[in-house]
């Protein structure tokens, strides 16, 4: 996302300036407007924008940049798999139980989430749950709250076996996350519960995930609205119908036509924002 703050040591006279699969808000782009001149300045040096999506553009047009071309979300770009050693080591430790992921998730949301593994646990006896908070140096306060609902939970980086009443795998690592996507077909993306505009559900929904989201999405209005679409996620903060959800999900396979769906608009987007930057600097 562009802010103010990131051109206050550049010197823009003459110096291009190439904007790659940008993001403006209508937060980020109200700051600006307090800064009228220095957004001139500096949205009039911008030699190449490439927006992420149709907000951006708006914003970018506001702003008088010239030269915008619309190549895509680069966001939909990545691996289908990431199926290493250590992957493949974490997917024999959760063998014999079942998984469902709660990704990207915010303060408050845990507390939600652990609530639904208690419902969901009565039902399936050998159910795990795997949480991978947003902000990681949380992680002894989201144990707190979950050991306070009479949940048993095992940190990631202490490598820890899990056992017969472990209810919660609490990821406290960054970069990781993939390798717990492959292990489920279901995830809940977090930061949509709260009124944080939620967190990007393209590397699950790539990976094969069904997507459960809260109703405050805006940050990836666009996103959801292609995955509702193609019936991969559900819009929900009721308790009650996640559980539903998720039990069914956990016993339905993959569409691998979403999938692959989703790789192509990924690679097409990779190659037209590429397409354009080359042509610009040649």
């Amino acid at each position: 996302e562009i802010w103010p703050n990131m051109f206050n040591n550049l010197k823009l006279n003459n110096v291009p300036i190439i904007i790659m699969n940008a993001r403006i808000t209508e937060r980020s782009f109200n700051k600006w407007q307090i800064f009228p001149n220095f957004a001139n300045q500096v949205f009039r040096n911008i030699s190449l924008a490439l927006p992420q999506n149709l907000e951006t553009l708006k914003y970018l047009k506001l702003l008088e940049v010239k030269n915008i071309k619309i190549a895509g979300n680069l966001k939909y770009y990545g691996q289908k798999n990431n199926q290493n050693d250590n992957s493949k080591l974490l997917k024999n430790k959760f063998k014999n139980y079942k998984v469902w992921c709660a990704a990207s998730t915010h303060n408050d949301e845990e507390i939600l989430i652990g609530k639904l593994h208690k419902r969901l646990k009565k039902k399936e006896k050998k159910l795990i749950t795997i949480i991978i908070p947003r902000h990681i140096n949380r992680i002894n306060e989201i144990k707190s709250d979950l050991n306070n609902l009479d949940l048993n939970c095992i940190t990631h980086s202490l490598n820890q076996k899990l056992q017969k009443d472990t209810d919660v795998y609490l990821v406290d690592s960054y970069g990781e996350s993939s390798k717990f996507y492959n292990l489920t077909n279901i995830s809940f993306v977090g930061g949509s519960i709260i009124k944080h505009g939620g967190q990007n559900p393209l590397e699950p929904a790539r990976l094969g995930n069904y997507i459960i989201n809260g109703p405050n999405v805006k940050n990836f209005k666009e996103i959801y609205t292609f995955l509702n679409n193609l019936k991969m996620s559900s819009s929900t903060s009721n308790i009650l119908l996640m559980e539903n959800i998720i039990l069914k999900r956990l016993k339905t396979k993959t569409n691998n036509k979403n999938i692959k769906k989703i790789i192509k608009i990924g690679n097409d987007i990779l190659e037209k924002n590429l397409f354009y930057i080359n042509k610009y600097l040649i």
